[in-house]
């Protein structure tokens, strides 16, 4: 997966740099480009190499992950042909055209957003696993129930999800400033949520150290 990604990261610059000098101006969207191919058989092999690229992309990257997250919450129920046709249709039900139709609204609201999240689920990983356990992992203790250290209170690390928590909130305010423009905020709050995902790593590791026990 890593080298295709790659190869296909490198062939999407490639394209744009070609579009500069070729048509005169930067066209960063495929469809776009293929307008502007002139001839009926190169249109139609450009659109099927399009749709392939796009479909063994997505497939790839963006389909197994939460398939095998959804296996993972219910085993018995969900198979991952479930889990996979799950995601499809979340996916259409959350309109992500909606998100594309504005570049802002793309990377200000979503992205950012989105990397609010992520910042402090990375911190609380990397403060596990470097400083509280010292980079040891016990694989036999994953799979244990109720005795294995993993288990924490029925399951689910609470202390975890507050540092997530802590790790959020500073960049709340910021969120909804961009999504909700009527929603006033002092500068400060819309300066850390342009730095979220920093913001929420750096602030979830200090919690989450915090929050553990001294032994």
């Amino acid at each position: 997966l890593p080298v295709f990604m790659a190869l296909f990261s490198f062939l999407g610059v490639a394209v744009t740099s070609a579009t500069t000098v070729i048509f005169g101006e930067v066209i960063s969207d495929p469809v776009a480009v293929v307008s502007r191919i002139q001839g009926v058989a190169p249109t139609i092999l450009s659109l099927i190499g399009l749709m392939l690229a796009t479909i063994s992309t997505n497939i790839a990257a963006n389909v197994v992950a939460p398939a095998n997250a959804l296996v993972n919450l219910a085993p018995r129920e969900i198979s991952f042909t479930k889990g996979a046709f799950i995601t499809a249709i979340l996916g259409i039900i959350t309109q992500p055209w909606r998100l594309l139709s504005s570049t802002e609204g793309y990377i200000f609201t979503w992205l950012i957003g989105y990397s609010a999240l992520l910042g402090p689920i990375a911190g609380i990983i990397i403060a596990d696993y470097f400083l509280i356990r010292d980079r040891t992992l016990d694989v036999d203790a994953l799979y244990q129930s109720k005795d294995g250290g993993y288990w924490y209170s029925n399951g689910y690390n609470g202390k975890a999800f507050l540092a997530m928590v802590v790790g959020v909130l500073p960049s709340l305010p910021g969120f909804l400033n961009v999504a909700l423009p009527n929603f006033a905020v002092p500068k400060i709050f819309q300066t850390l949520y342009s730095c979220a995902w920093f913001v929420g790593f750096g602030i979830s590791i200090v919690a989450y150290c915090l929050l553990q026990d001294k032994n």
